[in-house]
């Protein structure tokens, strides 16, 4: 094994000079480390399975609306639950990010199709997220025209999202996430 010239001491010094990584390549190597696993757990027939029980059962929809985590885990989708508060708690550190970063929030507000798909999120996300945050009319009328069947095209973790974040209750955990910060 060869010898450090420059020492651990002198190491440990220049990679504290580093800093931490940004937020977004962290997000994104988290996905990419947990995507081997999300593909093959989360499927088409999860998400069919998932959009009949909030159709058709109101005591499920009315729980999945308080506690979308809780509701799917108790309906026996143990993967999906799991995948679904992965996907809550990414969503709630970028309204923190969005609270505590002047400049992200700034580009946010100035193209906000273009900053969030930096972040890896599905542009048919854009939407529904922005009306978590409630951000002003303004930012959201610098959003694309998304036609509603389309929905059905979306892939999958848009798809996911979008339940989420059709959730009263996920919706104000970003809200409250995003005034804390």
């Amino acid at each position: 094994m060869p010898v450090n010239p420059h020492g651990d001491v002198r190491l440990a010094h220049l990679l504290q000079l580093l800093g931490p990584a940004p937020q977004g390549w962290i997000s994104k190597a988290q996905r990419i480390w947990d995507s081997q696993a999300d593909a093959t757990t989360l499927t088409d027939r999860d998400l069919v399975e998932l959009g009949h029980r909030l159709e058709i059962d109101p005591v499920f929809r009315r729980s999945f609306d308080a506690d979308p985590v809780a509701a799917v885990e108790a309906a026996g989708m143990d993967e999906l639950a799991s995948r679904l508060d992965q996907e809550m708690r990414e969503l709630i550190a970028l309204a923190e990010r969005i609270a505590n970063d002047n400049v992200y929030r700034s580009e946010l507000d100035t193209d906000p199709v273009s900053t969030l798909a930096a972040t890896d999120l599905p542009a048919a996300t854009a939407e529904p997220l922005l009306r978590a945050l409630a951000v002003p009319d303004d930012v959201l009328a610098k959003l694309p025209d998304v036609v509603a069947h389309q929905h059905e095209e979306q892939p999958l973790r848009a798809r996911l999202l979008i339940l989420l974040l059709g959730s009263p209750a996920v919706a104000e955990k970003i809200r409250a996430a995003a005034r804390r910060s």
